[in-house]
């Protein structure tokens, strides 16, 4: 919708169209990578929900907000929004299965990072079976991509590798809903479980076809996504700067740093311990600072093992 017709219902004196106006705004912004915007409008649409009495609305705008507090590190709020969503979801049927599965997949994140792979396994296994029940069982796809990706992270890269093994099979089907952002968050799985591995090459492989999904979608969060695994390359061939600057190049991109990101956290990890700690904040700062273009152009796996100085 072009930004003057929002700009007109968000002025206009419908409060329930209002919110609604708000909130596909923010959602525009999300995919931009501009949280502040995103922050902004969240806020203001639940209050236009409120006003009106609307208790559909929320279910939609609330795990927009459990992404801006899941930034600002507050991952209990996070999670208390994305559990009211699906309550109310429930309640009025107000989720398609894709939604559905986009906040199951936020909530096995968040279980992710506060340590509870047990928690976040059996949320999957259970989403999982919802998925190939409902109208859209690609979806399924999705979930397999961020089990492997879970259990890279837990140390058992058998179990990944079947994982991925079978969200590749689904690609290859041509069932995914949305091709470029399963292309690529299937593609940064395979170079995930490849650095756990030490196979350099094949992480290359996996993340370039990731990178040029992700570029393709236009989502700057997906190539956000792939960037941090880009990272994660540029540390396994010992190019430590390169990797900071991905990591703040990937922040630039998301529009938030993500400190409670395990993979983030591990990354930076290696990188602060091989270059001390004000070289690794320089490094990091100077992807920050890059405009979103060039930001784009950083994550590109291709200079990985040579290094972009």
């Amino acid at each position: 919708m072009p930004p003057a017709v929002l700009q007109r219902l968000i002025d206009g004196p419908d409060v329930w169209l209002a919110g609604m106006a708000r909130m596909f705004r923010a959602q525009q912004a999300e995919n931009e990578g501009h949280l502040d915007q995103v922050r902004s409008d969240v806020r203001a649409a639940l209050e236009c929900f409120a006003r009106a009495g609307d208790r559909w609305g929320p279910a939609k705008a609330l795990p927009l907000r459990a992404l801006i507090r899941q930034y600002d590190g507050d991952l209990d709020g996070a999670l208390a929004d994305l559990d009211r969503a699906k309550r109310l979801a429930r309640e009025f049927g107000s989720l398609s299965p894709g939604d559905e599965i986009f906040v199951d997949l936020r909530l096995v994140d968040l279980h992710a990072r506060l340590g509870d792979t047990a928690r976040a396994a059996e949320m999957i296994a259970v989403a999982r079976e919802r998925a190939l029940r409902s109208a859209a069982p690609e979806t399924a796809i999705l979930l397999d991509a961020r089990e492997a990706a879970l259990w890279v992270h837990a140390g058992d890269p058998a179990r990944a590798r079947e994982l991925v093994e079978s969200a590749e099979a689904g690609l290859t089907e041509q069932v995914m809903f949305d091709g470029d952002q399963g292309q690529a968050l299937v593609g940064a799985a395979r170079g995930t479980l490849c650095l756990e591995l030490g196979d350099g090459p094949g992480a290359e492989e996996a993340m370039g076809r990731a990178y040029a999904a992700a570029v393709d979608s236009g989502d700057l969060p997906i190539v956000a996504t792939v960037a941090v695994a880009v990272a994660g390359l540029a540390a396994l061939y010992g190019r430590h700067r390169d990797a900071a600057v991905l990591l703040g190049a990937a922040a630039r991109l998301r529009g938030a740093h993500d400190r409670t990101d395990p993979q983030v956290r591990a990354l930076s990890g290696r990188s602060r311990a091989a270059l001390g700690d004000e070289r690794f904040a320089e490094a990091y700062e100077s992807g920050w600072c890059l405009a979103a273009a060039a930001a784009l152009v950083r994550a590109d796996p291709l200079g990985a093992r040579e290094g972009r100085g």
